[in-house]
């Protein structure tokens, strides 16, 4: 029986979020939007100039998120 009490536990525990950085060129020949979605809605954006900055930027963010403790 231990086995049903684990996984009675493990049903219990919080769900997975799946995040994503999503990063895309605007219309602006210098501007690349970056974002973070979670099942396709946006949660925070923001832009940069070069397209590596802008997944940096999304990565250092989504990082933080992450970090963040957890809302009881």
């Amino acid at each position: 029986m231990p086995t049903r009490t684990h996984v009675g536990k493990m049903a219990k525990q919080t769900r997975v979020r799946l995040l994503e950085v999503i990063v895309s060129a605007q219309k602006e020949p210098t501007r690349w939007k970056w974002h973070i979605a979670e099942g396709g809605l946006e949660l925070v954006h923001g832009y940069a100039t070069s397209r590596e900055t802008a997944q940096r930027d999304g990565d250092s963010v989504l990082f933080t998120m992450l970090s963040a403790p957890k809302a009881p």
